[in-house]
């Protein structure tokens, strides 16, 4: 009888621990922001996103336009922006919720950024979908970090100086798709599963394309990663 009685304790306790744990889902919410480009002749654009789908392109007639849509009201996210000098420095990032959702969950960024000013951009995504569609992004430099999930990178558009990618993921599979005309090397570095590459020469754990050492201006990516797949393809770039 005692020892029964132990076991239902420390059950309700246990129990007590796990919906303590747990986040609520609510009704899915919707919001839309402009933020608007201003004097700024450059910007800094960090996106910092947990878990979830984030489509970015450009687009925007301001800096950024967005789309939010949550069910966890702890996720809605904060948007940051400022002027240092003639650059405009742009945080967007997830509210934090401790704890583990209980339902299904929704939570969806579509992000429009400028296609006229150059913008370093930085974005953090731990877990879901990216699909990042740059072709019309005049970036200075990109970085990337991945966690669990799958990235969509396309790349495929014109250029004007030469531009530097990092990076980083965790498990799950990354395409990216790469211009013909426009010089590229890429290097892959960590624990990859597999690496298919398209309309690419492979000298080790670099990859290079006909234009490479060509063209006027290159695209140079470093990739560390961990377990999963890589695919890199070629195509005619997008001029506009």
């Amino acid at each position: 009888m005692w020892k029964n009685q132990t076991l239902i304790f420390f059950w309700i306790l246990f129990m007590g621990f796990v919906f303590a744990a747990c986040v609520g889902v609510g009704e899915t919410e919707v919001e839309t922001r402009i933020i608007e480009l201003g004097n700024a002749d450059g910007a800094l654009v960090e996106l910092d996103m947990g878990a979830g789908e984030l489509e970015l392109h450009g687009g925007a007639r301001g800096l950024m336009e967005v789309t939010f849509t949550y069910n966890v009201h702890k996720w809605k996210p904060t948007i940051h922006y400022e002027m240092d000098g003639g650059e405009a420095i742009l945080q967007v990032r997830q509210g934090k919720a401790e704890g583990i959702p209980m339902g299904d969950t929704e939570n969806r960024w579509d992000i429009s950024l400028n296609e006229t000013v150059p913008i370093d951009l930085r974005i953090d995504i731990g877990a879901g979908k990216g699909t990042l569609d740059l072709r019309d992004i005049r970036l200075n430099d990109l970085d990337i970090e991945a966690g669990v999930g799958e990235l969509i990178l396309d790349l495929s558009g014109e250029r004007s100086q030469d531009l530097d990618v990092d990076i980083k993921g965790g498990v799950g599979s990354a395409t990216i798709t790469l211009p013909e005309e426009i010089g590229v090397r890429v290097r892959v570095n960590g624990g990859i599963g597999s690496v298919h590459a398209h309309g690419l020469h492979k000298d080790g754990q670099v990859y290079t394309n006909d234009a490479f050492g060509e063209s006027e201006v290159e695209i140079y990516i470093q990739i560390e990663a961990g377990i999963g797949s890589v695919e890199l393809k070629t195509r005619k770039a997008s001029f506009v």
